[in-house]
C-alpha cells in the first residue's frame, strides 16, 4: 500500500464514519426540515419533494458505507484468495445497496430491454457516461443478473470514497489519472485488464472519459469539426452524449478478442450533479438502459477503422437516447 493511500484513507474514512454518525443523530431534525423546505417549494413552485428524499438517500447511502466498510476490513483478513472472491459479492451488494437505496428514495423505475444479449464471457463493456450513479447499472444488468465479473476502468476521483476505494484497489480494476502526463502509462494500464481473463469475467469502461453536459459536448465537438473529415461529421451530429477518447477502448480491444457489449440509458441526466437533482423533476421518473451485442467480428482491424467504428456506436447511442427524450 502506498503512503498516498494510507494519507487518503486517513481522511476519507473518518471523514465518512462521522458523517454518518452526525447524520443519524441529526436525521429527525434534518428530515423535519427537509419537509418544510420541500412545502415551501410545493407551495411556491408546485415542485415534486427533493429535500426530503435527499436526505433519506444520504442516510442510506452512508449506512451502505458503514457496512462495507467492516464487511471489507474482515475479507481483507482472509487468505489472498478468499479475500478477493468475498469483495467480489460485497461489490455487487454494495452496488446493489446503492443503486435500491437511489431507486425508492427517488421513487424511479426502470425498464430493460437487451439483457439477453449479455453473455456469454469474456466481453468488453463500453457504457454511457451521464450521471453521478450510472457506475451502478454493469453491476446490476452485468454482474448480478449474469453472475460476470467485472474489471472496471473509473476515474482516480472516485477513491474519496472509502468503500469503493478499498474494494476497488483489492479487485483487478484500474483507476485512471485523467491528468496524468503519462497518458501512455495509463493506457497500458487500462490494457492489462483485459489480458487473461477467465470465461466468466468483462472490462467495463467509459469511453466519454466523463459525464455529459451540453457545455462539455459543444467544447470537445468544436475542434472535431475544425479538424474535419468523417469523425468530424459524425460528432457534429451528437446531441446528448460527447464524443467517445478512444485511447482506452482501442487498448483493451488489442488486449483480447472478446465480443463488445454497449450499455445506453436514458433518464438519470438529471443526476449529474446535485444542482441538477435539486432543480430537475426526477422524482418517479422513468429510466430507460438498453443493451446490445456486437460480435468481434464486426469489430474492424486498424486504428482509424476502429475508431469510426466507436463514434458510430455512439452515434447510436445518441440517436436511442434521443429518440427516447423526444418521445418521452
Amino acid at each position: 500500500m502506498s503512503d498516498d493511500t494510507i494519507r487518503r484513507r486517513l481522511i476519507t474514512i473518518p471523514v465518512t464514519v462521522v458523517l454518518f454518525l452526525v447524520v443519524s443523530v441529526c436525521f429527525p431534525v434534518l428530515v423535519t426540515a427537509s419537509l418544510l423546505v420541500d412545502s415551501m417549494r410545493a407551495v411556491l413552485w408546485r415542485t415534486p419533494a427533493v429535500a426530503s428524499r435527499l436526505i433519506v438517500f444520504l442516510w442510506l447511502y452512508l449506512l451502505g458505507e458503514m457496512w462495507a466498510l467492516v464487511a471489507l476490513a474482515g475479507a481483507g483478513l482472509l487468505t489472498s484468495e478468499r479475500s478477493v472472491g468475498l469483495t467480489y459479492r460485497l461489490q455487487g451488494a454494495w452496488a446493489a445497496w446503492t443503486f435500491e437505496s437511489m431507486r425508492a428514495a427517488f421513487s424511479l423505475s426502470f425498464r430493460e430491454e437487451g439483457l439477453e444479449h449479455v453473455p456469454p464471457a469474456p466481453i468488453l463493456v463500453l457504457a454511457r457516461h451521464a450521471s453521478l450513479v450510472d457506475t451502478m447499472l454493469p453491476a446490476r444488468y452485468v454482474t448480478r443478473a449474469h453472475g460476470i465479473r467485472l474489471r472496471y476502468v473509473l476515474k482516480k476521483e472516485l477513491l474519496i470514497d472509502p468503500a469503493l476505494d478499498i474494494g476497488g484497489n483489492r479487485l483487478p480494476n484500474h483507476f485512471v489519472d485523467r491528468g496524468a502526463a503519462a497518458a501512455e502509462a495509463e493506457v497500458t494500464a487500462i490494457q492489462a485488464l483485459a489480458e487473461g481473463m477467465a470465461d466468466s469475467e468483462g472490462v467495463m469502461i467509459y469511453p466519454e472519459g466523463t459525464r455529459y453536459s451540453d457545455e462539455k459536448r459543444e467544447r470537445y465537438v468544436a475542434p472535431l469539426v475544425r479538424q474535419g473529415g468523417i469523425i468530424g461529421e459524425i460528432a457534429s451530429r451528437y446531441e446528448k452524449v460527447l464524443p467517445p477518447r478512444p485511447g482506452g477502448t482501442l487498448a483493451l480491444l488489442d488486449a483480447t478478442s472478446a465480443d463488445v457489449v454497449v450499455l445506453a440509458h436514458r433518464g438519470l441526466e438529471g443526476f449529474a450533479t446535485l444542482k441538477d437533482i435539486w432543480s430537475r423533476d426526477l422524482v418517479g421518473s422513468r429510466i430507460d438502459v438498453r443493451l446490445w451485442r456486437v460480435p468481434r467480428s464486426d469489430i474492424p482491424e486498424g486504428r482509424s477503422q476502429r475508431v469510426e467504428w466507436l463514434y458510430r456506436i455512439w452515434a447510436d447511442i445518441d440517436a436511442w437516447v434521443s429518440e427516447k427524450r423526444h418521445v418521452g
